[in-house]
């Protein structure tokens, strides 16, 4: 499981890079809230009901390797067709003609296409497809010290994949699109051996691993047969698993994280393409980021399971939200206090656009590191107890609708402001600092209930321990 992790956290820093230098570089920073509006989020609803329909219809293994199938055969075709072709296929304006974001989006299409594509996977593959399996094949008690063993070793993933990507960038023999089209195609043949490795490892998995669904190892969980049921369209489904309390406290927490990334990560990029203004500068700097993020997540995530052990896992949850806004302040403040006209590099006190690039690196390093090591594994635990159905389409919809739904809240509200302030974001940076902070307090408050749903749970699996100690039978605890 912790191989399977590193693959697929391998291809999302790739592809995350990628898709990044794409847009940032041939529409700027301001598109990308437009891109994920009317983009990303129609997608992502669409894929959450072909995801759906797809389940109904086929077996679980069957719908994996289809999905991850999709990913990968789009990637290949985008490095050794769409790219070479771009000048064919873009609607590339006239000498002198200026366009809005929202007109470079449609003029540069296939690069608005693997900016969706990159974001579905980056919902859909760990959040997703991971953890579901990883969900399907460990108990409850195995989690609390399983799960961050296998960050352990997916942390590593962004460290490989920037000592890659760097080498691979350094071997291009020019720093046009050229040369950035020969390390596209090195990336995609390395994704077709990742792909191959992925659905070899999940073979492997349920083949020696099983599901704890139908016999857990601690016995927590009796065997039983179940019934075959009716299928129920999704939007049913949606309806009932809303009425969860947990499922619905994991819906806000996914969301405002997302709202969270989406509000500092557009103002971050801003500032990058001020300071790289090519696509291989700019993919080498992000391949020295994810190296940095990985570092960082490796070292924290082998002390995470003592973390959850020592504070629970309410505390644990409530780290991500409170240091990500305390390291947001700051950012925030360092843009407000660069010029606003960009006339000069130096604004108010001193700040400079190279030291406010610093601050927001810094702080787009923890708020990932903070992601990976401890709200991942704290999310993920929150799902076992629940029924089969949460698993699946409760799970697609929360970590995938609900992501994307977060990510084009934050789009949405940069997209007002930008139009308002003139067509630059950094100008916006008081406003999105409000909003940050708001949507920092939701998150905090889902963790306090989602804590108390969490605590009440591992009381019921103490006594049941105990009943089995006094009485020697099996203690059965229900799926919700």
């Amino acid at each position: 499981m912790s191989i399977l992790m590193f693959l697929f956290i391998y291809v999302f820093t790739t592809a995350r890079d990628t898709k990044d230098t794409l847009i940032v570089s041939s529409a700027g920073a301001e598109a990308i809230p437009f891109l994920k509006l009317y983009g990303v989020m129609p997608c992502a609803t669409l894929f959450i009901v072909g995801y759906s329909k797809l389940s109904d219809a086929v077996g679980k293994h069957t719908l994996f390797c289809t999905t991850v199938l999709s990913f990968f055969a789009f990637y290949v075709l985008f490095a050794f067709v769409l790219f070479p072709l771009r000048d064919t296929l873009h609607f590339l304006p006239a000498p002198g003609v200026t366009s809005s974001p929202a007109q470079l989006l449609l003029r540069y299409w296939s690069y608005s296409l693997y900016f969706i594509v990159s974001e579905l996977y980056a919902s859909a593959g760990v959040p997703l497809l991971f953890w579901q399996c990883a969900n399907d094949v460990t108990s409850l008690s195995k989690a609390k010290r399983f799960y961050p063993l296998f960050a352990v070793t997916g942390n590593l993933a962004p460290i490989v994949s920037g000592k890659i990507m760097g080498w691979v960038v350094s071997r291009q023999k020019s720093q046009d699109d050229v040369g950035f089209g020969q390390t596209l195609r090195t990336l995609a043949l390395i994704k077709v051996g990742i792909c191959v490795g992925i659905l070899g490892i999940y073979r492997l998995v349920y083949r020696t691993g099983g599901n704890t669904d139908d016999e857990s190892a601690d016995n927590q969980t009796v065997a039983f047969k179940k019934p075959k049921k009716k299928k129920v369209p999704l939007s049913q489904s949606i309806a009932e698993l809303s009425k969860s309390k947990e499922l619905r406290s994991m819906a806000i927490m996914v969301l405002c994280y997302n709202v969270c990334i989406e509000l500092t990560e557009v103002l971050w990029k801003g500032l990058l393409r001020k300071t790289y203004t090519s696509k291989s500068s700019y993919m080498g700097f992000m391949a020295g980021f994810s190296q940095t993020v990985g570092v960082i997540a490796f070292v924290m995530q082998l002390g995470v399971t003592q973390i959850i052990e020592k504070l629970g896992w309410k505390r644990t949850a409530l780290i991500p939200p409170i240091a990500m806004g305390l390291l947001a302040l700051p950012f925030f403040g360092a843009v407000m206090l660069l010029p606003k006209d960009g006339s000069s590099t130096t604004g108010r006190w001193g700040m400079t656009i190279a030291t406010a690039l610093t601050i927001g690196t810094a702080q787009n390093v923890i708020s990932k590191v903070s992601k990976y090591s401890l709200f991942d594994p704290c999310k993920e635990m929150a799902y076992i107890p629940l029924g089969p159905e949460a698993k699946v389409k409760g799970k697609a919809a929360v970590d995938v609708l609900g992501a994307r739904l977060g990510r084009s809240l934050g789009s949405a509200s940069q997209q007002a402001m930008v139009l308002v302030a003139g067509g630059t974001i950094l100008r916006c940076a008081p406003a999105l600092g409000v909003l940050y902070l708001a949507s920092i307090v939701f998150w905090i408050d889902s963790v306090g209930v989602l804590g108390k749903l969490f605590t009440a749970e591992d009381k019921k699996r103490e006594v049941c321990d105990w009943v089995q100690d006094k009485s020697e039978t099996v203690c059965v605890t229900e799926s919700k």
